[in-house]
């Protein structure tokens, strides 16, 4: 966990946006969005989402929030690495995110076991 924290930490420092997703007093979901991962792509960095509170729609509100963050800052199209098991990818399709056939050479390099993604917002 140290190093996830590490990781997402790097992303807020570089201009990114925490969104965060309450019950009460208790954090149970949070999105990481980064404006400019290239001049026209947004970055949808970190979706997390609690075990005990997830399919409840906490990841699609958030992920319609990072959408419209997106959309506001200009942004052409949102690039997203998921996890590759079967919810996750199904997930973000349900979103309109598709697999690129061109991943982000760096993001690639970090997760090339993850699925690479790209929702167009034009």
């Amino acid at each position: 966990m140290r190093g996830n924290i590490e990781a997402w930490r790097l992303h807020l420092e570089r201009g990114g946006s925490l969104l965060g997703a309450l019950d009460g007093p208790t954090l149970v979901g949070f999105a990481i969005y980064v404006p400019h991962l290239t001049e026209t792509m947004a970055q949808f960095a970190v979706l997390h989402v609690s075990q005990g509170h997830r399919r409840h729609g906490i990841g699609s509100r958030l992920t319609r929030e990072v959408v419209a963050l997106a959309k506001a800052d200009g942004a052409h199209a949102l690039y997203v690495s998921a996890t590759p098991s079967a919810p996750t990818v199904d997930f973000y399709r349900g979103h309109g995110f598709e697999v690129t056939l061109d991943p982000h050479p760096e993001l690639f390099e970090l997760e090339p076991e993850d699925i690479h993604m790209v929702l167009g917002l034009s």
